[in-house]
């Protein structure tokens, strides 16, 4: 059985916690968010860029990729149009200024995010480790 393991933590909540997690750095409240195949595409590139550097397998971070499409089509829309609207932002500030929202409208879908995002992750972590 292969470990997915660094630094004593599951490498799938670390993976989702900073790449996927923190990618999604904000949401449009209740209105479902509409997006091109072009910022699809430009968010899973983002998502795989993170995962990568986080120190994640290239298996670990294709199916996290692929699978983030299990969310809610609510929270998948959400991720894919604010991830590719935050991209670059470097604070929470900025992030939630470029989002068009308060700091604590981003916070709190980046946290309702990272726990759906975690559990993407910890599917493929799964699945990787049979």
């Amino acid at each position: 059985m292969k470990s997915h393991m660094m630094k004593g933590k599951p490498l799938g909540l670390k993976v989702l916690a900073v790449a996927f997690g923190t990618l999604a750095l904000a949401a449009c409240g209740e209105e479902q968010a509409t997006y091109t195949a072009a910022d699809e595409a430009r968010a899973k590139e983002i998502g795989m860029e993170r995962c990568l550097s986080s120190g994640a397998s290239d298996a670990l971070c294709e199916c996290t990729a692929a699978k983030m499409k299990s969310m809610s089509k609510e929270d998948y829309s959400t991720w894919v149009t604010l991830l590719v609207a935050v991209d670059g932002a470097t604070t929470a500030q900025e992030a939630a200024e470029k989002a068009g929202m308060s700091e604590a409208e981003l916070t709190k879908v980046s946290n309702h995010l990272s726990i759906e995002g975690a559990r993407v992750g910890m599917q493929c972590e799964q699945e990787l480790a049979q």
